[in-house]
């Protein structure tokens, strides 16, 4: 074995044989389930949108290139702005947010097409649907492109990715917000967002999310101002039923498509056309969880990138936020390099940090001197890395702890897990809209009116901010956290067990092709707790029989988020994954329309996918996966 063999792998023999005991041949749902398992209620009529490809487009809603590196869209009536304008900020910032416009503005020419809005309903709780067909749709050799979206995003939030790549290349599009997105409802005026965008009150079929009015009632006596997610507060866990989202939406793009092109001899079905799942982040976790269930092979194959999954076995993604929430904020001065993205809002905030240090060391939680900040700030540091956390990962802490990346998933998806009513508070976390004070205040009408477009689906967002008591006993913004806020997180770790464990994937023998990406230095999605588990064991699955289709590629240079690619920090330091998202989608499309090439093995790129990599090439040994450096 080469010295660049196997030195970054942390998936050892005793852990795949773990790993093992958590997979099995059947997928989760039987094989014997029935299609109609995922047919989901329809509310109302399809909100239809014709789009002539010049003043507005199913790709950038008509703002091209120009427009997208512009300010954001304005609306006529900031207090009332309509669905159009709504739809058109919903995509410039989703733009904004998840793609690195400098290396590929405007996502190539307009798209002309029409764009379909459905609400549905099933018991795994409410969702909202999209198709996008562009005008050159060849109905007589068809393909559709099955996505979700991003994060915790609405329907908009995979079109910068993998819904782009199925427009320009004469796709249709569905697209699921997987039961999370913009379903944000206000307290204070008891009016939450509809599936396109707008503002209605209480009892509206349309709107994304309405919670329990008692459960409301309940919370408003204490936190009038309070602002609901529906990630974090429907009362579901939505993460458990990412993939089912997905074949509801792929049921509803057929009956869409049937009624669009109702003159076809044969109607259009999986059967029939070319599908690929596609997705990244919590969009690639749905990908996955879709193909484990789709038992009736609807899906013809699929390319996720930094899928954000968990097997049995493997450290829960939850486990790392809260380690990563209660010490990060210490191992940051253990990461001296200078040039690391946020390293200033570190050296700026280094007193709160050491005392930080400190007071981990007070309760317990760190064994280095109390007085010596260099040792318990490396003692984290190295806390982390025994996690299986990569150095690589490690230098962009800096950005998740002063951005709040760990108080924000930690509290979310803890009200998750555990399907709280919106009255029932995470370690007493709730969100709110503050003042200069920190205190919290209603959301005026224009930030409301916006919520739609700006918000990510979990808080801080668009103006929201999380909200807490502090030692005084009155409620504060608390976006930083707290090493209270962090224990008491963890400390709810055996209740949310069960919530942690429904949202587990589990792979199985499955030929069809899937390819799996992931960013060497992901910071948010580290590869050790999820790609690398979650290859082999879907290559393990069944006694190999999966492993002619799966492959794994480790983008040495990569990270979790493009956006950010010109930062400082940031800049010449990563490279964009979209670039190798897009040729993986080639690469799977070609091979489904049988041009006879195989997908190039499991790989870690160094500049880009190769059909033999040699020395770079990701083996699995016994049980052992084996990654080079």
């Amino acid at each position: 074995m080469s010295k660049k063999r196997a030195l970054a792998t942390a998936v050892t023999a005793a852990l795949a044989a773990t790993l093992l005991s958590g997979c099995a041949t059947s997928a989760v749902t039987p094989a014997s389930a029935p299609v109609a398992a995922y047919h989901a209620g329809r509310i109302g009529a399809p909100i239809r949108y014709e789009l002539d490809g010049v003043t507005d487009d199913l790709a950038t809603a008509g703002l091209g290139t120009s427009g997208l590196l512009g300010a954001p869209p304005a609306f006529v009536d900031p207090r009332h702005p309509t669905a159009r304008e709504l739809r058109r900020r919903a995509i410039y910032m989703n733009y904004r947010g998840l793609a690195d416009l400098a290396a590929a503005p405007g996502s190539g020419p307009a798209v002309a097409g029409v764009e379909l809005l459905v609400g549905l309903r099933s018991p795994v709780g409410p969702s909202t649907a999209m198709l996008q067909i562009p005008r050159d749709f060849d109905a007589a050799s068809p393909c559709l492109i099955a996505v979700a979206s991003s994060g915790s995003r609405g329907i908009y939030g995979a079109l910068p990715t993998a819904g782009g790549w199925g427009l320009r290349h004469g796709c249709a599009v569905v697209h699921t917000d997987k039961g999370t997105g913009s379903g944000v409802y206000d307290v204070a005026s008891r009016r939450g967002v509809r599936i396109d965008g707008t503002l209605a009150a209480s009892g509206d079929p349309l709107l994304s999310f309405e919670p329990d009015a008692a459960a409301v009632a309940k919370l408003a006596v204490e936190r009038p101002n309070a602002v609901l997610f529906r990630h974090a507060n429907s009362g579901v866990n939505v993460e458990a039923h990412w993939g089912e989202y997905l074949l509801q939406a792929i049921d509803v793009a057929f009956e869409l498509l049937n009624r669009e092109y109702p003159d076809r001899a044969e109607p259009l079905a999986p059967a029939n056309t070319l599908v690929i799942a596609a997705g990244i982040s919590n969009g690639g976790g749905t990908v996955l969880r879709a193909m484990e269930l789709d038992t009736a092979g609807w899906i013809d194959g699929a390319v996720v990138s930094e899928p954000n999954v968990s097997v049995p076995g493997a450290t829960p993604i939850y486990d790392l936020v809260i380690d990563q929430m209660l010490l990060q904020p210490c191992a940051l001065l253990a990461e001296d390099e200078n040039g690391a993205p946020f390293y200033a809002a570190t050296e700026a905030a280094r007193p709160a940090l050491e005392q930080w240090c400190r007071d981990l060391a007070a309760r317990g939680e760190l064994t280095s001197p109390a007085n010596d900040s260099r040792r318990l700030a490396s003692e984290a540091h190295d806390r982390l890395l025994a996690l299986g956390i990569l150095p690589q990962a490690l230098r962009l802490g800096h950005f998740n702890v002063h951005a709040s990346v760990w108080t924000a998933i930690g509290v979310s998806y803890a009200a998750a897990y555990a399907r709280m009513a919106p009255d029932e508070l995470p370690c007493g976390a709730s969100f709110s809209a503050t003042d200069a004070s920190g205190a919290p205040r209603a959301l005026t009408g224009e930030e409301l009116a916006r919520v739609f477009a700006d918000s990510t689906g979990i808080a801080p967002t668009a103006g929201v901010n999380l909200v807490a008591k502090g030692v005084d006993g009155k409620l504060r913004a608390a976006n930083f956290g707290s090493i209270e806020l962090a224990l008491c997180l963890r400390n709810l770790r055996d209740a949310l067990a069960p919530g942690i464990a429904a949202a587990n994937a589990h792979p199985r023998a499955d030929a069809r092709p899937l390819i799996i990406m992931h960013g060497r230095g992901d910071g948010l999605i580290p590869v050790n707790h999820s790609s690398r588990p979650y290859y082999h064991a879907s290559t393990t699955a069944g006694g190999g029989a999966a492993a002619a289709g799966v492959r794994y590629y480790e983008i040495e240079r990569g990270q979790h988020f493009d956006a950010f690619l010109p930062m400082p920090g940031f800049a010449g330091h990563y490279v964009a994954m979209q670039p190798f998202f897009d040729s993986a989608m080639d690469m799977m499309a070609a091979r489904l329309r049988g041009d006879g090439r195989p997908l190039p093995p499991s790989q870690v790129v160094r500049t880009s996918i190769r059909a033999a990599p040699g020395s770079d090439a990701i083996t699995i040994e016994g049980r052992t996966l084996s990654i080079p450096r």
